[in-house]
Order: structure tokens, then C-alpha cells, then sequence
């Protein structure tokens, strides 16, 4: 039998696409990191699966002795077996909902439906990259600015500390990120120019902008920004803002007032204490919002007839979605925790 529901409705095809055209722009680091689709059969769990290097060490590089591999004459080596690391991650579901009358549908001025459709999408975006961020943020392999904990940071960041990180990565043979989440509402990937990504709060962008070599995305040149909100570079890591990685307000040392921000102003004798995230490919990995499917929207106009409705007097506009992160290889990322200057 034909119903309505069989065939989606052109509405929520159009709120669908709606929301995740305006979602995109707030999407920064959720842009970047493995990426998976949700699965067709809408499983709880997706794998992210990869091959172990042979002779892989405690840090996941390659810890090869050659004499190893020396050969006899007449006689055949021992075989190897191929060995894979599997890393699971259990889907979360969210859901955002707004509520508008009847009235308001059929005589208010603004197309009330239509720019809650736009926020809805912009506000999935923002609990999508705070998912992302809380993930990343939570690596293990820590570089501290000063001192040997973060009660002790009360310095700001340094080219020396980004040296430092890049060393720990190469250390793991960690690779430098060569593609991301392609700029459409359509699920797939683009390449960029190779680089560490580094992921910081709006605040630190005077600092960055200090450092000794840095250069401002006006003076790249043929080299193309990896992100609209990429600021620039230093050396080989590519810098990128968003408002949204914040900070662990007064959780650092001691600072004189006004010197650092402290407690989100400049008053605290307490540093908050910013993160810096360095990944490096393939460090953490994600569900993508994105491509139909990705999303289940819900556009209910307040003159559709139901029993929770009988007269036509409300409406709704909302969606749900499945998303969660992971992170892949833990020696792959660096977070270097660092006090942010006043200004």
C-alpha cells in the first residue's frame, strides 16, 4: 500500500538539506579526522579498523632491527601474519526541537519555519563539534607549557613547545593530515596541502601571531587554507580558531592580574588554561554529519491534523542524529596546555 511515508516528503528533503548547508560553517574540527558514514542498517556500533606496522613497538611505530631480516642462502625466512587494531565506537543519539503556533506559522512576518530549520542546523553543529572537541581534547599524550601539570601552567605558548609536539609525533611516525571532510552537504572527502593541524580557542590567535615564523593565511601565496577559519602557519602546523575550544578556566597557576586571562577575564590571579590539540592523520576518528541520511529531520506544520493536534494549533521543527568520536591512536595527538595573554 502507498502511504506518505513511503516516498519522503519534498519539506523534509528541502529541511534536511536546509540544515546541513547551514551547519557546515560552524564545523571545524568535526571537519577533520577519520571519517565514517552511519551504516545503512543504522547499527549502534561502528569499527574503525586499521593494519598494525610489522614489528610495531609500544607507540604503535615500527621498532625494526635489520639483522632480523638478514637472509641465509638456501633457506626460506620465517612468515609473517598480518595483525589489525580494531577501535569501536558506540553511536549517541541527540535531537533538537522547536515549537511554533499556528498564528505565528500563518501570520507573523518572518518565515518562522524557515529560519528555525536554519537554526536547528546551526545548533546540531555546535553539539557535533563540542562531541568532537570533549574527544580530542581528552588525549592522554600531554605537553605542558611550564611545570609538569596543569596546576602549574601559567606561560604562554611557544614555537620550542610546537617543536617539541612535532617531535613526539614523528617519534610515532605519525603522518601529517593530507585530507578532510569535503565542503558540501554531501558525504566525502577533499585533499589538502600536507601539514599537522592545530586546533586552538579564538582567544590564542594573538599569541600564534607572535610566534617566530609565523605566517597569515593573506601572505600563503599558491598555498591554499586548509579551513575558512584557518589564521595561518608556523613551520609545518597549520593553525585553525573556533570559539568553541575552551578553556579549563583558573586551573593553572599563579599570574599576576591582568598578565593572562584568568576565570575568562583578566582580574584572576589564577591562569585558565587553553589547549592546544596537534594531530597528526588518523589520530581520532568520527561519524560524519553528513549526506542524506545523516540526519532525521522533523518538519510538522501546525495545520497537519493528529490526534496530539486535532486543531491545527502547533507545529514543530527539529531533527535527530547519531554521532559520536574516538580517538584512534593516542600517539598521534598532542595537547599542549598553555596560559593565554591578556590583552
Amino acid at each position: 500500500m502507498q502511504t506518505y511515508s513511503l516516498v519522503p516528503s519534498r519539506n523534509l528533503i528541502m529541511a534536511e538539506r536546509e540544515m546541513l548547508k547551514h551547519a557546515m560553517p560552524i564545523k571545524v574540527l568535526s571537519t577533520f579526522g577519520s571519517q565514517k558514514q552511519i551504516p545503512q542498517n543504522k547499527t549502534d556500533t561502528v569499527v574503525f579498523r586499521r593494519a598494525l606496522p610489522i614489528d610495531a613497538g609500544s607507540n604503535g611505530a615500527p621498532s625494526i632491527t635489520a639483522s632480523n631480516y638478514l637472509l641465509q642462502e638456501g633457506v626460506t625466512p620465517g612468515a609473517r601474519t598480518i595483525a589489525y587494531q580494531d577501535v569501536q565506537v558506540t553511536l549517541q543519539q541527540y535531537g533538537v526541537l522547536m515549537k511554533l503556533s499556528s498564528k505565528a506559522e500563518a501570520m507573523y512576518e518572518d518565515d518562522i519555519p524557515g529560519d528555525m530549520v536554519k537554526l536547528v542546523g546551526e545548533h546540531m553543529a555546535s553539539i557535533e563539534e563540542l562531541i568532537s572537541y570533549g574527544v580530542v581534547r581528552g588525549g592522554t599524550n600531554v605537553v605542558y607549557a611550564n611545570g609538569s601539570a596543569r596546576a602549574s601552567v601559567n606561560t604562554a605558548i611557544t614555537l620550542n613547545k610546537l617543536r617539541q609536539s612535532a617531535r613526539q609525533l614523528e617519534s610515532a611516525h605519525a603522518q601529517l593530515v593530507t585530507e578532510k571532510l569535503a565542503a558540501s552537504v554531501n558525504y566525502g572527502t577533499s585533499a589538502i596541502e600536507p601539514g599537522y593541524l592545530v586546533f586552538i580557542h579564538t582567544d590564542m590567535e594573538a599569541d600564534f601571531r607572535n610566534l617566530t615564523n609565523f605566517v597569515p593565511v593573506a601572505r600563503y601565496g599558491s598555498q591554499k587554507p586548509v579551513h575558512e577559519r584557518e589564521v595561518g602557519t608556523v613551520e609545518r602546523f597549520r593553525i585553525i580558531t573556533s570559539p568553541y575550544f575552551k578553556p579549563f578556566l583558573s586551573a593553572g597557576g599563579t599570574i599576576t592580574a591582568g598578565t593572562f586571562l584568568s576565570n575568562g577575564g583578566t582580574s584572576g590571579t589564577t591562569a585558565d588554561v587553553y589547549p592546544v590539540m596537534v594531530v597528526a592523520q588518523e589520530a581520532w576518528g568520527q561519524i560524519a554529519l553528513k549526506g542524506m541520511g545523516a540526519i532525521q529531520p522533523i518538519y510538522l506544520p501546525a495545520k497537519q491534523i493528529t490526534h496530539a493536534n486535532p486543531m491545527g494549533q502547533f507545529g514543530y521543527v527539529g531533527a535527530n542524529f547519531f554521532k559520536n568520536a574516538v580517538r584512534l591512536n593516542e600517539n598521534w595527538m598532542v595537547r599542549i596546555e598553555c596560559a593565554c595573554s591578556a590583552l
